[in-house]
């Protein structure tokens, strides 16, 4: 009797430990992020002037936000980063699945593809900007030196807004997929291979195997890394401002960097907060439809 009572104590007494062991980081993480985010709302609602002693404030109400509601330069940056996120997320996705899928049955040099998968992911923003700007470049780039010794056009790729949009693409889903292909290998090894073993005893072949019994396994590791890849393009800002620095006239500036322009540029704070809050709201809005759609698949499988 005392032996069974025991055993529930223990548990509740290192629940009680974890807790008190999780409070200080959970109070520290609180208290970094309260301070910036009160400014942030204070600044969204106010008209701020910078004088010689910093910013004053006068309450706006909504202001800020129909001003940059009807600004069409803010709709400019949420379109390009809707298509962007669209085509980046789903170009990884994709990317990462097969790539997980090819490494996961092979034998051969088994070590060197997980390595070579993983490295893009590791290198610097600032560094992949470098290495695709000169592959890119149309005065410079390589792909234009080697359609010139072809007797072939040279093509303005950073200067044209289709180009310079599908080169930032291209350059994301290169850099991100890695980031997809550890989350799905990941979940690939977990899988029990006598599930597979018994779909194929069951007369399923690879394609079978693959369409009713892996991808459903997948689910939840596509879902999670969708919502990481999602916020990765929504907050991306380092490449996009280092290959094209939002041109050419907006087409690739997204709202991140919209923001960074009316904050720093501009000196527009109180427009700037007031579209970082509809970004944080919208992007909410997009992962709750999201996550909920994923919940409705996986009730359905």
């Amino acid at each position: 009797m005392t032996t069974t009572l025991a055993t529930p104590r223990r548990r509740r007494k290192r629940s009680l430990f974890a807790a008190i062991g999780l409070l200080p980081f959970l109070v520290f993480s609180l208290a970094l992020a309260a301070y910036p985010l009160s400014q942030v709302v204070r600044m969204a609602f106010s008209e701020i002037d910078l004088g010689a002693t910093g910013f004053s404030y006068s309450w706006s109400g909504l202001d800020n936000l129909v001003r940059v509601l009807s600004d069409a330069s803010a709709w400019q940056a949420i379109g390009n980063t809707v298509f962007f996120v669209v085509m980046t997320v789903v170009g990884s996705l994709l990317m990462g699945l097969i790539a997980a899928l090819l490494v996961n049955r092979a034998v051969i040099l088994l070590p060197l593809a997980r390595n070579v998968m993983i490295w893009p992911a590791v290198i610097a923003p600032v560094v992949v900007s470098l290495m695709w700007l000169l592959i890119f470049s149309p005065t410079v780039g390589g792909i234009n030196k080697v359609a010139l010794s072809f007797g072939l056009p040279a093509q303005e790729w950073l200067n044209s807004g289709p180009g310079a949009m599908f080169v930032v693409i291209i350059v994301d889903i290169w850099h991100w997929t890695p980031v997809v292909f550890l989350f799905l290998y990941t979940a690939l090894q977990s899988i029990n291979e006598e599930v597979l073993e018994a779909g194929r005893m069951d007369g399923a072949n690879e394609v079978g195997l693959l369409r009713h019994i892996v991808l459903p396994l997948l689910v939840p590791a596509i879902a999670a890394v969708g919502v990481v890849r999602i916020v990765m393009g929504i907050k991306v800002f380092d490449e996009m401002y280092l290959l094209t620095s939002g041109g050419p006239n907006g087409a690739t500036t997204l709202v991140s960097q919209r923001i960074q322009l009316w904050f720093f540029q501009d000196l527009r704070f109180g427009d700037a907060s007031a579209f970082s809050l509809a970004v944080v709201l919208m992007t909410a809005i997009v992962l709750a439809a999201f996550l909920f759609a994923r919940r409705q698949l996986g009730k359905r499988a």
